[in-house]
């Protein structure tokens, strides 16, 4: 769960600690005063796109960083995942810190160590769940729908829908192999002429592994000293260029110093001038001739450093046509040539892949009928458990449902099997239960989202949870009975839930205010847990903009 959170230079909060404890934590403040934004920096450490727009008005950069205890029960793939990028949380903790600096750059590490953002969004998605208004929309799209069903399905689902898709890789390849083959002769002679083509580029070049790596620093010494003598070169021809008088600055100071022995020997008081004008004439000429020395000796080979670019060039063609790597572009070649010698005898290939396609399709279909049968009986549970839950959330009359729809042979077999699956739902009695994405009304849909992550979160285990105005919409009872399930979430998981519905608020087992003062021509935002004393003026504040709240029921209320 999350122990710490820690903010710097974030819009209006300069600085603030943010601790979550177990259970319920409450966040209220004013509209304005930056809760949002607490939201925004744990964005951040679940790796979000970081905005340049987000660092504090005077400061460079923006940081925050948060300390995660998975000391207990950390789950199992998050552990592979760990293990595999070589971060190590011997003391159950990692440590997830994200800068974000005024030229754009965004730096994250987990554990002290520099890590990708993608490597950061896997990890967050074990730790954190976020759900706001923008989320609940997510449950009305039927797209997501069938995610939703398979995470509720849990690990035997997540296996069989993997086992098909492997099945269903090796069955497109197929297909794609087949249509390939089955090409007119034309075709199949351009595409033979294409492989034979690419086969000779390739080899001709002679690429290995390494070699791009040496290219491009010999590249980068040739650049230095190609500037460098240039640069020699400049100061060379300051002091051998001639003037409109053909003398060269060397000469003219050879003069210069003739002229300053001359006065010397017609007056003795300047003889001082005559022994600098005498070392600074010499120390020139020294200098002229160890610059020349430099440049006739260097042995710079032009021609071998035009080579380099042309030979890194040659690499980036290449690059562009078969690989963005050395070994991808010899994997071509050779990806080339077996693909010829299939071609000596496409008809027997043919016959072969056909048998193949007809075995792959029927272990495809058995795969796919076994996820469906899965699908069915786990909608059937989640269906009575989300219903269920509606009606402790003040629908008595809900219905909820799956419905799976065949699909037709023309786009039969897609990445998640071969039925179509939306959500279907009633909110009054007799009234026929239609697509949940037909449904607008905001209270209901606050109800719904939190009725399918209640259960979710039984299935996912996630072991932080964060609810942001998800109670939106929602009064009077129904807003007592939202209150109750996120304070039984809360039993399981940690939850941090930001709202302005003092049932919320009076369930808490933590309350966090957030305030924001002016001083001078600054804005700062505050983060402080209240005292019980402070709680209970706080909750009584709250209530005064909803008169349906009885505080004389708080206690009755929570779990």
């Amino acid at each position: 769960m999350l122990v710490r959170l820690e903010i710097k230079d974030i819009a209006v909060i300069s600085h603030a600690v943010f601790e979550p404890e177990t259970g319920l934590n409450v966040i209220t403040g004013e509209t304005g005063a930056g809760k949002s934004l607490l939201i925004d920096a744990i964005g951040l450490i679940l790796g979000d796109k970081a905005s340049k727009l987000l660092i504090r008005n005077g400061s460079d950069e923006a940081y925050v960083e948060a300390v995660f205890d998975i000391g207990d029960g950390i789950d199992d793939e998050l552990a592979d995942i760990l293990e595999s990028s070589g971060l190590s949380c011997d003391d159950g903790q990692l440590i997830i810190s994200r800068r974000i600096t005024r030229d754009g750059k965004s730096i994250a590490r987990i554990n002290g160590r520099t890590v990708i953002l993608a490597l950061l969004r896997e990890v967050g998605s074990f730790l954190v769940d976020i759900h706001g208004q923008q989320d609940t929309q997510r449950i009305f799209n039927e797209k997501y729908h069938v995610d939703i069903l398979d995470s509720f399905g849990g690990q035997e689902m997540t296996g069989l829908l993997s086992s098909y898709r492997e099945l269903l890789d090796q069955y497109k390849a197929i297909i794609l192999e087949i249509r390939n083959l089955s090409a007119s002769p034309e075709s199949l002679s351009k595409r033979r002429e294409y492989l034979e083509l690419a086969i000779t580029e390739i080899e001709e070049a002679g690429f290995v592994e390494g070699e791009e790596e040496r290219l491009i620093e010999q590249k980068h010494k040739n650049d230095r000293r190609s500037k460098s003598l240039a640069a020699l070169t400049d100061i060379l021809n300051t002091f051998d260029s001639e003037d409109e008088r053909g003398r060269s600055t060397l000469s003219g100071m050879r003069n210069a110093l003739d002229e300053a022995e001359r006065i010397k020997d017609s007056d003795p008081e300047y003889s001082d001038i005559a022994q600098e004008m005498e070392a600074v004439y010499y120390r020139a000429e020294a200098v002229a001739d160890k610059i020349r020395k430099i440049i006739e000796n260097d042995g710079y080979d032009a021609q071998a450093a035009s080579d380099v670019v042309e030979r890194l060039g040659l690499l980036y063609d290449l690059k562009s046509k078969y690989g963005d790597t050395v070994s991808k572009i010899n994997e071509f070649a050779s990806m080339a040539s077996e693909e010829i010698k299939g071609m000596a005898d496409v008809s027997t290939r043919l016959i072969r892949l056909k048998k193949d396609r007809f075995v792959f399709e029927a272990k495809l279909k058995d795969a796919a009928n076994a996820l469906s049968d899965k699908r069915h009986l786990t909608a059937e549970i989640m269906s009575a458990r989300i219903t269920e839950e509606l009606r402790e959330l003040e629908i008595p009359s809900a219905v909820f449902k799956v419905e799976f729809c065949q699909r037709s042979k023309e786009r039969y077999f897609t990445s998640y099997g071969t039925e179509d699956i939306r959500f279907m739902f009633s909110a009054n009695p007799g009234e026929p239960a239609r697509p949940l994405s037909s449904i607008v009304s905001g209270g209901e849909a606050s109800r719904i989202m939190l009725a399918v992550k209640t259960i979710l979160s039984e299935a996912d285990k996630m072991p932080t949870m964060i609810f942001d105005e998800i109670d939106t919409g929602v009064s009077g009872e129904s807003a007592q009975a939202v209150a109750k399930k996120i304070r039984e979430i809360s039993l399981s998981s940690q939850v941090i839930s930001i709202t302005h519905m003092p049932q919320v608020a009076s369930l808490s087992d933590h309350h966090i205010l957030i305030s924001k003062e002016v001083k001078g021509e600054r804005t700062f935002a505050h983060i402080k847990e209240l005292s019980l004393e402070e709680y209970n003026r706080r909750v009584a504040y709250v209530s005064q903009d909803n008169f349906l709240f009885d505080m004389s029921v708080r206690e009755n209320i929570r779990l």
